[in-house]
């Protein structure tokens, strides 16, 4: 390898260790057991100094949670792994295979995106001592949407078009919400900044004051340059409805049943 591409790579390392390292740190100062906003106790085990299983049961009532990690307190345990049981009969093993010493913490160990509740968590380990271990949870927080733009429907008008622009960032769904009037919708094109595009055909009528379910966009991320509208030919001359498009972010867990995109562009509840 030339030296001067070796310098390159070794620069461009260094450069991003500290923002690993910051990252990283800035996860583990948000995983406190004292934080009762974000995190839930599951449940504890009592282990003694042999070599095992333990089970902790968490049910239903606890909801749904997007990691978890656990405190030792007592004396020192090595974590073999831990098995995470859902009500859907689903099942993650995660490996941990460390040595925690008392008073310490694990670090936050991400969950996959599940859409069921934690039944239990087994967890294998070795005690050097009695051991107490604190199992939390942290919450899975809704989805949020944010709005891209609003437009009123003039009188006789069929078009509109809403600009949104690499600025906002990569989305995953759409909706739409309606106020001041019904809207009566042909279709909508998504235009996304690689020139390629997604074409909904609506025709429906959506009431005042109520929103479509989640609309899902074609790939997993996609930069939005603009959307357009095209409406329904209406005789009222009263003032036109306002639309305005949401969107959900590409990151984070959420999607599916219970918070997630949905199978259509229909009207849904407010």
């Amino acid at each position: 390898m030339p030296k001067r591409l070796l310098l390159a790579i070794v620069s461009a390392v260094a450069l991003l260790m500290p923002l690993t390292s910051a990252e990283a740190q800035r996860r583990w100062e948000d995983w406190k057991p004292d934080n009762r906003t974000d995190w839930d106790l599951l449940g504890s085990a009592q282990i003694g100094t042999r070599v095992e299983r333990e089970t902790i049961d968490v049910g239903r009532r606890e909801g749904r949670f997007s990691s978890i990690g656990f405190t030792v307190t007592g004396g020192d345990a090595r974590v073999e792994e831990l098995k995470i049981y859902y009500g859907g009969g689903e099942s993650d093993v995660l490996r941990v295979g460390e040595v925690f010493k008392a008073g310490s913490r694990s670090r936050p160990i991400d969950l996959p995106g599940r859409s069921t509740f934690i039944q239990r968590i087994e967890i294998a380990y070795r005690a050097f001592g009695p051991v107490k271990i604190d199992f939390y949870g942290e919450k899975r927080r809704a989805p949020e949407w944010s709005s891209l733009g609003c437009q009123r429907v003039g009188f006789l008008e069929t078009k509109d078009v809403i600009r949104v622009g690499r600025r906002e960032g990569a989305f995953r769904a759409l909706k739409l919400q309606v106020n001041d009037g019904t809207l009566r919708l042909n279709r909508m094109k998504v235009v996304f900044d690689d020139r390629s595009s997604q074409v909904l055909d609506v025709r429906a009528a959506i009431p005042k004051g109520t929103e479509t379910r989640p609309i899902d966009l074609d790939g997993r991320r996609r930069v939005i340059d603009r959307i357009e509208l095209e409406y329904l030919p209406s005789l009222n001359l009263k003032k036109g409805p306002e639309v305005c498009i949401l969107a959900l972010e590409a990151r984070g867990p959420g999607f599916g049943p219970g918070g997630g995109p949905g199978p259509g562009p229909g009207p849904g509840r407010r």
